[in-house]
């Protein structure tokens, strides 16, 4: 598994003097929006721009391209002139591998995951093997249910995204809080969203990013149990053992061993 950023900011990408501020923030990534934040009679010279710009600056951070969807005409002009970039690349509504086929074999991607049938079709997306991360899209996703983007409505599909990362062993990203007046709700759904296994979650303010980084993010005294389990388990001529009143197994040390290679603490 490869290391990617616990909160990656969204940034218009017409709007590329947002970068310092993202910088600033402590977002430890930025997503150059090319879809949604983008006007159609603008995604021409926008996509133009934003290409000299990276070609030209290195940013210090990890960066993403969300593209346009491949099935538009503008979805092919973005792959076809930031292939050549070493930028990961966000591919919004991916609902089967079919999709990928396309897609030059040294490219790593990462389906966004927004649609019903995308969950339907998981299996097979997230075992392609340009596929090296999945990022759940939860807005246009409960559109597509019609539902509302409370945490129960959309548990089912960001279990499935979870399950298909762990099976294949890709990075996960969740959804953006798209509320950006309640920090308090941010927190309370970062803690359920990293219980039940994601990576990381994207930002949409600078607001967030602190709050993001906090609840994601190994606390030291985590760290330190980690590399200690790992050490004694590696010591130890058994199976199972104790560790401070908590029986260890292998299971067990996975985890710990997981929680220090994603954030690149090992």
């Amino acid at each position: 598994m490869k290391k990617l950023p616990i909160t990656p900011i969204f940034i218009p990408a017409n709007k590329l003097d947002y970068v310092e501020k993202a910088i600033k923030s402590g977002a430890d990534g930025i997503i150059f929006d090319l879809e949604d934040a983008i006007p159609n009679e603008e995604k021409q010279v926008t996509r133009k721009s934003l290409f000299e710009f990276l070609s030209k600056k290195t940013l210090g951070i990890v960066s993403y391209i969300r593209i346009n969807n491949l099935g538009s005409k503008d979805g092919q002009s973005d792959l076809d002139l930031f292939k050549s970039l070493n930028h990961k690349i966000i591919i919004p509504k991916i609902e089967t591998e079919k999709v990928l086929e396309n897609i030059p074999s040294d490219i790593s991607i990462i389906p966004l995951i927004e649609t019903p049938l995308a969950i339907s079709n998981l299996s097979k997306i997230a075992a392609y093997s340009k596929v090296d991360s999945l990022f759940f899209g939860a807005a246009d996703f409960s559109a597509a249910l019609g539902s509302d983007m409370s945490w129960d409505a959309l548990l089912f599909a960001r279990s499935k995204i979870i399950l298909e990362c762990s099976i294949n062993n890709l990075f996960s990203i969740d959804s953006p809080f798209m509320n950006i007046s309640s920090l308090e709700d941010l927190k309370k759904e970062c803690k359920l969203s990293k219980s039940i296994g994601f990576n990381s979650k994207a930002s949409i303010h600078p607001s967030q990013v602190e709050v993001i980084m906090e609840n994601f993010r190994p606390t030291d005294d985590e760290i330190l149990e980690a590399k200690n389990i790992i050490q004694e388990f590696n010591i130890s001529k058994k199976a199972v053992f104790s560790y401070k009143g908590k029986m260890i197994d292998k299971p067990i040390i996975r985890i710990m061993k997981n929680r220090l290679k994603v954030f690149d603490l090992e």
